[in-house]
Parts: C-alpha cells; sequence; structure tokens
C-alpha cells in the first residue's frame, strides 16, 4: 500500500467517524429531550440510524455526497471546520 492509499483509506476512516459521532449525538440528544418530557423520539432514532447506514458505505458514496454528508455530521456534533467564517491557520 503506497502512501497516497493510505491517505485515502485515513480520510475515509475519519470521515466514518465523523458520521458516526453525530448519529451518536443524535441519539443522546433525542433520549435527553424525551427525559425532559418532549416526545417522540423515534424521529432522531430513524435519522441515527440513515447516519450510521451512511457511515458504513462512507467509501462507495459519489465524493460530493460524501463531502455533504461529511458536512452536515460536523455540524450537527458542533465541529467548526467548515464554516467559511472560521479562519484557519497552517501550522507547520
Amino acid at each position: 500500500m503506497n502512501a497516497h492509499e493510505r491517505r485515502r483509506l485515513a480520510a475515509l476512516r475519519a470521515d466514518r467517524e465523523t458520521v458516526l459521532a453525530a448519529a451518536e449525538a443524535l441519539r443522546h440528544q433525542a433520549v435527553q429531550s424525551h427525559y425532559a418530557g418532549l416526545a417522540r423520539p423515534e424521529t432522531a432514532f430513524g435519522l441515527a440510524s440513515i447516519l450510521e447506514l451512511l457511515a458504513l458505505r462512507i467509501a462507495d458514496q459519489p465524493p460530493d455526497v460524501r463531502a455533504h454528508v461529511v458536512r452536515i455530521a460536523r455540524e450537527m456534533t458542533g465541529d467548526g471546520m467548515d464554516l467559511p467564517t472560521v479562519r484557519r491557520n497552517r501550522r507547520r
């Protein structure tokens, strides 16, 4: 396995972990809301299941679909890496 392939696999793994973290956060928030007296957490559970399915097949997704799913997952988990208003500095 060459360096390019290792980087690609690492990126896919990171994307998968991001989407799975969003599914976990969504389920956690639904359970917490249910404890607070809000009804119908099953909608959130359904969306979390869809995110998990997308995460399992992340390598098979077209690049634009994968990028969109990961961007949404990052927004759901509060990761601001895809926000254009956040300045990013490159450190070496």
